[in-house]
């Protein structure tokens, strides 16, 4: 009774747990990683317990806490203190603990190098599992482990898994032989470089993708190595890993640059004698002088760009940018237009969640866009921006519109704008709806005034931030306001109804009216009289810009006096302008700046010694007109390069949109020797099959390799895991009660023979029908044992029983 009522509880416990672990799963938007919060109730002592527990599922719980403790960063309990308890479980059955296992080493093995190693055996002993995902996760744990005198077994391990006949473990390797470069760098370069060489031969695309990235990591210089893969790559390109297309594609790049030859670019319209004008594709993308031209590229070259048509719909954002990139690089505008990427770039901007990627999509348009709006234009309405938008965003949207701005949508371009400067609570978002709609001005004079006057009327009207007046004033000088003077007489108001404008957007307004004042004269001594009075109470930079305004102002009229007399005869004290000059000096000469009281003592020495000619020079000098940074400057050495800084781009998007020379020193070379001729891959599907214990098991993996053409579409088909022997499933059994509490299932009794006993009607029978009866006991008593023993036997002697007993009855009864 007390050992049944003990079962009873056992199994209420045990039905508590599993309760408990359903539970914290299911009330989590995270699955199991929910087991966290679970994982806080146990106390230190009960999960060693269960660590060394007898008991799988207890070892495989005290595993998931370990994890779920890891994953969560908890610092309350030390999970490195468990090091010996977890390390001994590595011999576990249950290859998911051996996995957790491998994941806790991969952490915490560089702490406890002595006691990490006890565990090598164990995985390296698992590197000949029957599973390819066990061998795959051993050799991952065996590289984690960054233990300098682990290497050499690391080493070992990796130059017979290369030829491992599962692709999973194959493509493990490459990143295994990443993790031993960045370990030991130089001292196993060497060796490291003939593995590398075996996977980039490899006809399985699965670990292609690994050795393309290991390629790219660490030995991206010897490019020349991929002078026999170039072909079979390029057919490939769509079967590729997403994240393995981005390095290949960049490498193929450098590739082209290095080793084909430019391309040819011939004039489809006009010609001379019959023979089309042709030159090389030149260095800048948008320098292409022909509008209609024909493009001759080397058939690799084709091959390539043919190759990432396909990748147009691809949904990884970097594959994209670096197809785009290759474009840029490699084809013309108009090849660039008809391969879709433009249209790729902007339909993965939109439905990107991720701001880092907008950014650097919106980056790479900038640039493109900069280059050839047209790529561009048929997509305007996609870079308005929405409230849900970044400020980053936002910004690199507008410069965008900036860029794409033309004569039939400048009309939405400019209502957006309006919306924008006059919604946003963001300042930078308004400055740059500012500068863009300072573009749209200078499309024609037309909207150049409505764009003025709409500024104005603005700064009247609205609080801005000062920040925000400043740009608005820098805009108006950027409209060129000497055509528009009627608008720019309005500022004047501007400047007696805001007295507490900023000390640089007053100034800014104040030098407008200096420009104006070559222009129309009048206006500007009734604007300088109405500074005066209030001089001391202004800005340091205004009270400067109202000296420089009164010194221009006295230097247009000596100017104008001398036009219709003597300029020696010019009376300062009775001038009307020189008494206002005079009256700014003398409140110069005491300012508590020493700029301004040096800059007022330069300018009187001028006029009161007779120097107008000098004044004039000084002061009255043409200043070029605010225009757009360029963005092509000439380097040093004549060749062009990118102005980054006036386009605004990050450092990584700078490198990476870096124009790449091309080599100059390319040889004809004939079909006899084709350096891109394909080499014979390795193929390992032939390995590809079931393997059992006693065929696979503790042999070499190393064995022959099938080496096949590259031609072979069948041998180059994917295979992504190894098949493994199927295993019977063993048949379920209702259990009793009692059974289900036990410790041990309980026996079946076995069920006695029967005998059946026929009597022949003949005595001349009684042989046949002796035989007759014995070969039925016999098949009864078989079937029985069967039973008995699982079913295990049945299939295979149900058909043999039951053609004895058909002869057997034949012959009895016959």
């Amino acid at each position: 009774m007390v050992d049944s009522i003990y079962r009873i509880a056992s199994a209420l416990e045990s039905a508590k747990v599993i309760t408990m672990d359903a539970a914290a799963i299911a009330t989590s938007k995270l699955g199991e990683t929910s087991y966290t919060t679970y994982s806080k109730t146990i106390t230190p002592e009960q999960l060693s317990n269960l660590l060394n527990s007898r008991n799988p599922r207890e070892i495989k719980d005290g595993m998931k806490r370990i994890i779920s403790l890891m994953a969560s960063g908890e610092t309350t309990v030390d999970v490195e203190l468990y090091f010996a308890d977890v390390v001994k479980n590595i011999i576990s059955e249950d290859s998911n603990v051996r996995l957790m296992v491998c994941i806790y080493l991969s952490r915490y093995a560089e702490r406890d190098p002595n006691l990490a190693l006890l565990s090598v055996n164990s995985i390296q002993k698992t590197l000949s599992d029957v599973d390819s995902e066990t061998r795959r996760f051993s050799l991952k744990a065996l590289s984690d482990m960054k233990i300098p005198s682990l290497f050499p077994v690391v080493l070992y391990t990796l130059k017979k898994a290369v030829t491992d006949p599962s692709a999973v473990v194959r493509g493990e390797v490459a990143f295994s032989i990443l993790k031993l470069y960045r370990e030991e760098g130089e001292e196993l370069e060497e060796e490291l470089k003939p593995l590398l060489r075996a996977l980039l031969c490899d006809a399985d695309p699965l670990v292609v993708s690994s050795a393309i990235v290991l390629f790219k990591k660490c030995f991206p210089q010897n490019l020349d190595w991929l002078h026999g893969h170039f072909r079979y790559y390029c057919e490939i390109m769509s079967e590729l890993d997403s994240w393995a297309q981005d390095s290949m594609i960049d490498l193929l790049v450098s590739y082209c640059k290095r080793f084909l030859p430019r391309p040819t670019v011939i004039d489809a319209t006009t010609s001379t004698e019959g023979v089309p004008s042709a030159v090389l594709l030149p260095d800048r993308f948008n320098e292409i002088q022909f509008p209609v031209y024909d493009v001759i590229n080397h058939p690799d070259m084709t091959l390539f760009l043919q190759s990432l048509e396909p990748l147009v719909h691809s949904m990884n954002p970097s594959v994209i940018l670096s197809s785009s990139n290759a474009f840029y690089q490699l084809a013309t505008p108009m090849q660039f237009k008809k391969s879709g990427f433009p249209q790729a770039l902007v339909r993965t901007c939109v439905f990107s969640d991720n701001v880092g990627v907008i950014s650097s999509l919106l980056q790479t348009i900038l640039i493109l866009s900069s280059l050839d709006s047209s790529l561009f234009i048929p997509y305007t309405r996609k870079f308005f921006v929405l409230p849900s938008d970044d400020t980053r965003v936002a910004c690199l949207k507008l410069k965008i519109l900036s860029n794409l701005i033309n004569e039939f949508n400048v009309k939405v371009i400019v209502e957006q704008l309006k919306y924008y400067i006059s919604t946003s609570q963001r300042s930078e978002l308004v400055i740059t709806a500012a500068n863009t709609l300072a573009v749209c001005g200078q499309l024609s004079i037309r909207w150049e005034s409505h764009i003025m006057k709409w500024f104005i009327s603005h700064m009247e009207t609205s609080r801005l931030p000062n920040a925000v007046l400043d740009s608005y004033v820098n805009v108006i000088r950027l409209l060129n306001p000497k055509r528009h003077l009627k608008t720019i007489i309005q500022l004047s108001e501007v400047l007696e109804s805001r007295k507490l404008l900023a000390d640089n957007v007053r100034a800014g307004i104040v030098w407008l009216f200096g420009e104006i004042a070559a222009v129309e004269y009048r206006i500007c001594p009734d604007i300088l009289r109405k500074l005066i009075p209030n001089f001391s109470f202004e800005g340091p930079e205004t009270r400067n810009q109202i000296l420089l305004l009164a010194a221009k102002l006295l230097s247009y009229d000596i100017d104008s006096f001398r036009e219709h007399g003597d300029v020696n005869e010019y009376d300062l004290d009775n001038s009307r302008i020189g008494q206002l000059y005079k009256a700014v000096a003398y409140l110069s000469e005491f300012d508590g700046s020493y700029d301004i009281r040096d800059r007022a003592r330069c300018y009187s020495s001028l006029f009161l010694t007779g120097k107008f000619e000098i004044a004039t020079l000084l002061l009255q000098a043409p200043k070029p007109s605010p225009v757009a940074a360029s963005m092509w400057s000439p380097s040093s050495d004549g060749e062009p390069n990118v102005n980054w800084e006036s386009v605004g781009l990050d450092k990584n998007v700078q490198e990476f949109h870096r124009m790449l020379p091309w080599n100059e020193n390319i040889s004809e070379i004939s079909d006899e020797d084709d350096i891109r001729r394909p080499v014979t891959l390795k193929d390992y599907s032939r390995y590809k099959k079931s393997f059992s214990s006693e065929s696979f098991t503790g042999k070499n993996i190393s064995r022959g390799i099938t080496s096949v053409s590259p031609n072979n579409s069948q041998l180059r088909s994917t295979n992504e895991h190894m098949t493994t022997s199927a295993v019977p499933a063993k048949k379920y059994r209702l259990q009793s009660l009692e059974e289900f509490f036990s410790d041990i299932p309980a026996k079946q009794t076995n069920k006695p023979r029967r005998k059946i006993v026929i009597q022949s009607s003949s005595g001349e029978d009684d042989e046949d029908s002796s035989s007759s009866v014995e070969s039925e006991e016999v098949g009864y008593e078989r079937s029985e044992d069967a039973h008995e023993n699982g079913g295990e036997d049945e299939e295979g002697d149900e058909d043999s029983d039951d053609s004895n007993d058909d002869n057997n009855s034949s012959k009895s009864f016959g």
